[in-house]
Formats: structure tokens, C-alpha cells, sequence
């Protein structure tokens, strides 16, 4: 089946997923779309697109499903019952689940599409509308390989960097939401950074500028190896020198000016832990492993400290 071929059902036509649509088309698929409200699926009228009534409907003549909805509950709601999805779907067609949802609840659909003979291939992305548009969001894909290589025409319209993650649907909900976690991070740290810059008079758009350097800044992506492989014996600064004393300097200075720092009193606290793991002279980001020791990851610590007493 060649990609002009393919008829796709794009259901969700908020933002990112209008996006998605408009990328699908413009590679040539023949598309139908579907939205809660149906005034979203205006801007489709008269471009020979399809504007269906319901997700039945839109799923009907569909070789691949792409849904990109709010959450847990709005997909199953799209995927069940008499209007649902899977009431329309054919056997062997693909569904591409684009929704940040939970690892949980894609286990369940991808069940659901496998007692209904169809396929769930789980896709979620990172981006904001106008990549969407462009065909440059980046995709987390999981499925079967073969389901994910017939969707790839697909996939590859709105897509510009496609990373496979294995043939478990839910691993690529759960790396969404990694990633998000991480992204909530640092605008959080961004934020009590300004701040507490501004408190103490310094000027914004100089640090501003400084953290984009920093961003960028070729230690980054060693600090990144380092926590990633467990490799602290490789010195910048030990835990128990600036580590240890810079945020004990940055939490004082903080109260001095009343500024709470939520992230800072956290980082100086698992220093705290991690001395007291006896991980002093390794590598000030050593304090992250306190974060594997509180989720029940401790397998390794010890051979990692004889590793560093030997160094």
C-alpha cells in the first residue's frame, strides 16, 4: 500500500492536533476529521476532506485511527460505545495514540484493539502547534514493528524526528511523560532563578542571556553522561567541596533576602543524604542518586563507592 493510498481519521482538532491534520493532508493521504465541536473542523470545509459526525463515522473507511485528546478518559470515551471508534473501525485497521496519557491506560487500549482484531500503536510527541504544522514534531513511538512500519507513512508527515522506543505501546506513554517532567523542572527552576535574581537587584535579561549559554554550554551533556551511567569518580567538583558549600551559600543568601527555593532546599538536602551515604568525595552530581536510593534503586551504590576509593 503505497502512502497516497492510505486513508487516515484524524480525531482531536485543538492546536497540536489541527497541526497534525493539516501535515497529514498536505503528504497526500486522503482525510477525514472529527471534533467534540464540530466548529474546529471548519477550517477543513471544501479542502476535499471528509468531516465526520462522530468517531464511528470517522473511523469507518479508515486504514489508520490518529487520535490527539486531552486525557485517559476522553480517548476511551472516543473508543467505546455504539458511536465509538472501535464500533466503526475495521478488523487489521491502525489506531495512532497521540494523547499524553498514562502507561495504564494505553496497556488497556492497546487490549482493546487487539480482542477487537484492529492495532494500537502508541505515538506521543513533544512540540507546540507550529511543528505540528510544519511536520517537525518529535515522536515516541511503540508498538509492534511491523504495525508501526505500515503507520510510518503516516507518522513520518507530522513528524520530523521519530524515535522507536520498543514493542510495548505504554513504554512510549510513560517516556512522554518523563520528558514532561523533566520540561516542568526546569521552567520551575527558571522561574525561582529570575526571582531570586530579582530580589537581589541583578538584572534579567543578562541572566537570561547567561542561561541560554548555560543551556548550551559543553558540560551539559557530560553532566547528562554522568548521572545516565553512574559515573561520578570523574572530578569537576566534589560533593563535600563546592557542591556542599555553594548551596549552603545559595539557601542562606535566599533567606537573607526572602526568597524561598523550593528546588534549592531539595538539592541541599540530598547533598546532605548523599554525605551521609559516604559519597563526599565523588562528583558534586553524585546528590542524584539519592533519588535512585528513595525510588528502591540502591543496586550498585556500594560497588561505586569502592570504585572511587580505589581511583
Amino acid at each position: 500500500m503505497s502512502a497516497q493510498q492510505l486513508s487516515v481519521a484524524c480525531l482531536g482538532l485543538g492546536r497540536i492536533g489541527v497541526g497534525i491534520a493539516q501535515s497529514i493532508q498536505r503528504a497526500g493521504h486522503r482525510l477525514t476529521v472529527y471534533n467534540r465541536t464540530p466548529e474546529k473542523a471548519k477550517s477543513f470545509s471544501g479542502s476535499q476532506t471528509t468531516i465526520a459526525r462522530t468517531p464511528r463515522e470517522a473511523a469507518a473507511g479508515a486504514d489508520i485511527v490518529l487520535t490527539c485528546l486531552m486525557d485517559d478518559k476522553s480517548v476511551l470515551e472516543n473508543m467505546l460505545g455504539e458511536n465509538g471508534i472501535l464500533a466503526g473501525m475495521r478488523p487489521g485497521a491502525i489506531h495512532i495514540g497521540t494523547s499524553t496519557v498514562t502507561p495504564k491506560a494505553t496497556s488497556h487500549f492497546a487490549k482493546l484493539h487487539a480482542d477487537h482484531g484492529s492495532h494500537y500503536l502508541a505515538a506521543t510527541f513533544a512540540g507546540h502547534p507550529e511543528h505540528a504544522a510544519a511536520g517537525k514534531l518529535m515522536s515516541f513511538v511503540a508498538g509492534d514493528p511491523a504495525i508501526l512500519e505500515r503507520a510510518r507513512p503516516v507518522l513520518e508527515a507530522y513528524t520530523g524526528k521519530l524515535l522507536v522506543l520498543g514493542d510495548k505501546p505504554a513504554m512510549a506513554a510513560s517516556f512522554k511523560l518523563v520528558v514532561n517532567f523533566f520540561a516542568a523542572c526546569l521552567l520551575e527552576t527558571m522561574g525561582e532563578a529570575f526571582t531570586f535574581a530579582e530580589k537581589q537587584g541583578l538584572n534579567s535579561e543578562t541572566l537570561g542571556s547567561m542561561i541560554k549559554d548555560l543551556l548550551q554550554h559543553p558540560a551539559m551533556p557530560k553532566y547528562i553522561e554522568k548521572i545516565r551511567t553512574r559515573e561520578f569518580e570523574v572530578l569537576g567538583s566534589t560533593l563535600d567541596g563546592v557542591g556542599s558549600k555553594d548551596l549552603r551559600l545559595i539557601t542562606e543568601t535566599a533567606a537573607e533576602f526572602q526568597v524561598p527555593l523550593p528546588f534549592a532546599s531539595v538539592v541541599r538536602d540530598k547533598i546532605i543524604a548523599a554525605q551521609a551515604h559516604g559519597l563526599g568525595e565523588r562528583d558534586w552530581s553524585s546528590f542524584t542518586e539519592i533519588s535512585r536510593l528513595n525510588a528502591g534503586l540502591n543496586a550498585g551504590l556500594e560497588e561505586a563507592k569502592q570504585k572511587v576509593s580505589a581511583a
